[in-house]
């Protein structure tokens, strides 16, 4: 949060040049000379760290070391602006730097945060120059005049230069003292009024989070956390199927077939029977528990990709259907896990519907990819006029890609032929 509570500075010239709050300002706005100083030198090291980046990939990431020394002298840096200017600069989402050198360096250096705490510690060089100048001015210059008749008399050459004005004269340094308690009282207060606001500006600009924009950074992050846990916790099931409850069932089938097999000729009908019925059994259970662990996370997504899981979907499917895939989604170059997953069930479930609606007699799938998204396009030669029904496939199709931000299309003229398109971003 960020508080909005400005600077209280007395207008009444006879209180405002003796307000605590006046001093404690150009004390806040002094210290911008340390701080300054510090920010400009972790500026150097930070360029200094970019150049060096390629040590990195051999574990050495100094651009996270050196992005973390500006992001927490810029945290720092709210807190003597509390205490002198009575501004409160909230805390921005935090940068999670999260897995190997390499890609802690990635999530520290395209961080929103970073950049913004390095165009500030960049804007604070002149303005610390304009700040520290400005108080050592509105402070230093009038007391100094204000004092001059006191010590005029010791003045070795008994002249002052003030610009193009000399004082030679003792009367001349009253005015001058006069004039300058006049602008101590009157027009410093409300100058460094304006140096600690402009100081106070430029921070919550830089500093202070954009309370709109790092909420849906915020949420958009954790959306994609669950996204992702959750599509792990499905292969994690999935595999605990398969290799748990689905051998058990299989051991359990073979079991009853060497029973069966060791049934002799004169053996009771009705044990015959009941054998025969559990077996049967036991091999409609593992037909069902093998549809199941598809239906979570079929293994062949996860070991060949989706050339290889898509091509087994159109096999089991009741009407030809025609896979593409694009090379560039096969071999390293695949997508990540949760978007492999999202396009395989949605591609599924577009031809379940097509089989259960269309009337279709051939089908044909196209995914490639593009630098930012990842396309799917589902093609039917049916009947046409599909559109979303509440609790229909493709609504449901429509729930699953909002979760990742994906986009549906469908072009389904009542004359025939359906056309669904379905995109997810995919950065390369």
């Amino acid at each position: 949060m960020t508080s909005t509570r400005s600077l209280r500075i007395p207008t009444d010239p006879a209180r405002a040049p003796f307000a605590s709050e006046l001093w404690l300002a150009a004390i806040g706005l002094l210290f911008d000379a340390v701080t300054g100083l510090a920010g400009l030198a972790l500026l150097l090291l930070f360029a200094l760290s970019l150049l060096l980046y390629p040590l990195v990939y051999i574990g050495l990431p100094l651009p996270v070391w050196s992005a973390a020394l500006l992001l927490r002298l810029s945290r720092f840096q709210r807190r003597p602006m509390l205490i002198t200017l009575g501004a409160e600069i909230g805390e921005p989402t935090a940068v999670e730097t999260a897995g190997s050198a390499r890609e802690r360096a990635h999530t520290a250096l395209t961080a929103r945060t970073l950049w913004r705490s390095v165009g500030y510690w960049a804007l604070r060089i002149p303005l610390t120059v304009l700040t520290v100048g400005g108080v050592v001015a509105l402070l230093a210059g009038p007391i100094a005049l204000a004092a001059l008749p006191g010590y005029w008399r010791n003045y070795p050459t008994r002249s002052a230069d003030f610009g193009p004005v000399t004082i030679h004269t003792w009367f001349g340094t009253a005015v001058a003292a006069a004039c300058a308690l006049i602008f101590l009282f009157l027009a410093t207060p409300v100058l460094i009024r304006w140096l600690a606001d402009l100081d106070v500006v430029a921070a919550r600009a830089l500093l202070a989070p954009q309370t709109l924009t790092e909420r849906v950074a915020e949420l958009t992050t954790s959306r994609q956390r669950v996204v992702d846990s959750a599509e792990a916790e499905r292969r994690r099931i999935e595999r605990d199927l398969h290799d748990g409850a689905q051998q058990r069932l299989v051991s359990l089938a073979m079991l009853l077939g060497r029973v069966r097999s060791r049934l002799g000729p004169d053996a009771d009908p009705v044990t015959r029977e009941l054998v025969d019925q559990a077996h049967r059994e036991a091999k409609a259970s593992i037909t069902e528990l093998r549809d199941l662990t598809r239906g979570l996370h079929p293994p062949v997504l996860t070991d060949r990709g989706l050339d290889a899981a898509l091509s087994a979907v159109a096999a089991r499917a009741p009407i030809p259907v025609s896979i593409e895939v694009a090379p560039e989604l096969t071999g390293e170059h695949r997508p990540p896990a949760t978007l492999e997953a999202i396009v395989y069930f949605v591609v599924a479930e577009a031809l379940t519907n097509v089989a259960k609606h269309a009337g279709a007699s051939h089908a044909w799938v196209r995914v490639t990819r593009t630098p930012a998204r990842l396309r799917a396009v589902i093609i039917d030669d049916g009947r046409g006029g599909a559109h979303p029904v509440p609790g229909g496939g493709l609504t449901g199709i429509a729930d699953r890609l909002s979760g990742v931000d994906g986009t549906l299309h469908i072009d389904s003229p009542a004359t025939g032929t359906t056309t669904v398109t379905v995109e997810v971003p995919c950065a390369s």
